[in-house]
């Protein structure tokens, strides 16, 4: 049987130190040339070297992993938020490991007290509880970067999107195009920040506001469209369709621009989208689109800020949004 290579083997091949092979394989590059770094890799590879991880985690007391608690892996913006994080982390030799808490409390308290319970060196968060039950849930003190859904005030750095200013442009927008009454079709308002600031730019334009809030787990579509045809049908004024959620866009456009032809009504749609599909329902449309890959990025560069010791980590990092 061929004796498994250890450190000492890929330094004495390298021609380096074991302190310098075990710098390499940290990722700290900054006391070494490229030359040298490349030595220790070819070293690696031919000997078909692979770290004791175990063993590394006692000595370095750091896993090398991140847990990253994202809110609905089903939904594409929560995925991007998890490519954006891996990219950045994967390439300063960390590894980014996922927990979907399905937009749930309960089971985010449970993944969190699972996360809790591992080596993992930090947190990266798209939070559905408030800072204290995540902290409660946690058990412990690690570091922790908020995502998507800040809190205010907030014991950790947060990279968040510009919410309540995207929504109050694109109102402002159709405002001034003659349209009088805003219906806004929501998931549960109250529970998630990003919502609720969204629907606040829209109120601090106008009191003109109907809501349908909707449950993502339990909703009937039929019961809702019944909800907008109503509005269509009874409201006098010109009507703008806001959705806060770009779900709501893609279950609702096509039925309710039929219905406004139907009914001859003037109707505006908009809402938040992130993905290109709603845009090809109709081309017309005027939506937000925000940038969650870069949002997930930036809340791993702050992880990695915060680990290595770096000064002036920024509390709030704000993604800007677009509307056209």
């Amino acid at each position: 049987m061929t004796k498994k290579a250890n450190i000492k083997d890929v330094a004495n091949l390298a021609g380096v130190s074991i302190a310098t092979v075990s710098r390499y394989l940290n990722n700290d590059l900054s006391r070494m040339s490229e030359k040298t770094a490349q030595k220790v890799q070819d070293a690696i590879t031919k000997l078909r070297y692979t770290p004791n991880l175990a063993a590394r985690q006692m000595i370095t007391k750091s896993s090398k992993m991140i847990a990253v608690l994202i809110s609905n892996i089903d939904d594409y913006f929560s995925t991007e938020l998890f490519k954006g994080i891996s990219s950045i982390l994967e390439s300063k030799g960390y590894i980014a490991v996922m927990f979907d808490s399905n937009s749930d409390a309960d089971r985010e308290k449970k993944l969190l007290k699972t996360i809790g319970n591992r080596m993992f060196d930090g947190l990266i968060i798209q939070p559905i509880n408030d800072p204290h039950a995540i902290q409660e849930a946690l058990g412990r003190e690690i570091p922790i970067v908020v995502v998507d859904r800040g809190f205010h005030p907030n014991p950790w750095s947060q990279v968040v999107a510009d919410n309540y200013q995207s929504a109050q442009v694109a109102t402002k927008y159709f405002l001034d195009q003659g349209y009088k009454h805003v219906v806004v079709l929501t998931s549960e308002l109250n529970s998630i920040s990003s919502r609720l600031e969204r629907y606040q730019g829209i109120k601090s334009l106008t009191d003109n506001i109907d809501i349908i809030q909707i449950d993502e787990n339990t909703y009937n579509q039929s019961a809702i469209f019944a909800q907008l045809a109503e509005k269509i049908n009874n409201v006098d004024e010109d009507i703008l369709f806001f959705a806060l959620k770009e779900k709501w866009l893609l279950e609702f456009v096509p039925i309710l621009t039929m219905e406004a032809q139907k009914e001859h009504r003037r109707v505006a749609i908009t809402g938040f989208a992130d993905t290109k599909i709603v845009a090809q329902l109709d081309p017309e449309l005027h939506l937000v689109t925000q940038q969650p890959f870069l949002m997930g990025a930036s809340s791993a560069e702050l992880m990695i800020q915060i680990l290595t010791d770096k000064n002036d980590i920024p509390h709030e990092v704000i993604i800007e949004s677009n509307f056209k």
